[in-house]
């Protein structure tokens, strides 16, 4: 009745369990501002009387409100249902049946489950040797296999909150002008670096976003950042009203109203920075410039069992030999929490 190979296949998936404190998701689950919440609950009241009709097939008000947001035109947009839909038109539209996707490891786990999904094969780099990016090295794997037709490259990367700088991402997205190179940007608010000028100045290159880590995951809405002949074909094969009425216009409100979430950013910053300098004597901390933190740590394993016994949850990783524990930015209440059973296991109490 089903394809042969879903008997071997797993989907994403996350351990769930009592909690205390819930930091292994990446989401932001600092306190909206109170007129920010006004304005939601307005937007969405405005919008209860249009339920009844489709929404907006290609959610054009969200597409001019993001090209508004950002200084460019409604046609360089997509929207998806999250921009795990995203990625996963970007591999339809790309790949025939036995291309290569190629990512980085680790890096989001969905390029690789779609990917196999749509019988498409996987080349990657793993970056755990020295937890680098190194640029040559990835431009020569590709290099090497005409049929990668799409590069993934999330920055910040998840799970390591590494971020890759603006002229060696510029210099991969050059090398390779006829492949699509996708940089997932998920984690793009909290980071440094801005990487849109790239898709404004190479035609293969597309800037992936998404509202689920500046506080709004639930309503699963991802937008694509290109040039027009881009986001044409992929609109080809994106379903029709794939983004109900009410997400985007919580999204559009949300743009409208951008500047009352910048002091949440910050607190997370912040927070990144304190709970980096409070760890980095007991563990390896990575240089995350993502709403979370990772340990390298050969005790993950036991480290994962304490802090769930305390009713922390975080997400664990094995990597062959390297495992890494990634730990979700919160309030700071709840940092303290986790800092404060961390710094416990370690000394043995």
């Amino acid at each position: 009745m089903f394809r042969a190979k879903l008997d071997s296949f797993s989907n994403y998936s996350t351990p769930i369990f009592e909690h205390l404190v819930k930091a292994d998701a990446n989401e932001n689950l600092l306190d909206y501002p109170e007129d920010l919440k006004v304005l939601i609950n307005y937007a969405l009241q405005e919008h209860i009387k249009s339920l009844c009709f489709y929404p907006e097939i290609n959610s054009q008000p969200l597409k001019e409100e993001l090209a508004k947001f950002y200084g460019l035109e409604k046609e360089n947009f997509i929207i998806g249902n999250g921009s795990d839909q995203l990625i996963q038109l970007i591999i339809q539209a790309a790949c025939e049946k036995d291309d290569f996707i190629f990512t980085l490891y680790p890096s989001f786990t969905m390029y690789k489950i779609t990917a196999e999904l749509f019988d498409v094969n996987h080349s990657f780099i793993d970056i755990t040797q020295n937890w680098e990016i190194d640029v040559e090295k990835v431009i020569k794997k590709i290099g090497q296999n005409d049929k990668i037709k799409v590069v993934f490259i999330d920055t910040p990367n998840n799970p390591t909150g590494i971020a890759l700088e603006y002229e060696k991402l510029k210099l991969i997205a050059e090398s390779f002008p006829e492949r699509l190179i996708i940089i997932d940007n998920a984690y793009g608010e909290y980071c440094d670096i801005d990487y849109l000028d790239l898709v404004l100045k190479n035609k293969n290159v597309i800037l992936l976003k998404t509202f689920s880590k500046i506080g709004f995951a639930g309503i699963r809405c991802g937008y694509g950042i290109a040039n027009e002949k881009i986001i044409e074909n992929l609109h080809k094969v994106k379903p029709p009203y794939n983004v109900n009425t009410l997400t985007q216009q919580i999204a559009i409100t949300v743009l409208e109203n951008f500047n009352k979430l910048k002091d949440n950013i910050e607190l997370i910053k912040s927070e990144r920075l304190r709970m980096t300098r409070s760890l980095q004597e007991f563990y390896f901390i990575l240089p995350s410039q993502a709403n979370f933190i990772s340990i390298v740590d050969e005790e993950a394993d036991s480290i994962f069992d304490y802090l769930k016994e305390k009713k922390i949850l975080v997400k664990k990783f094995n990597m062959g030999d390297k495992k890494l524990l990634r730990i979700t930015l919160g309030k700071p209440k709840d940092n303290d929490i986790i800092l404060e059973n961390l710094i416990s296991y370690r000394r043995g109490k």
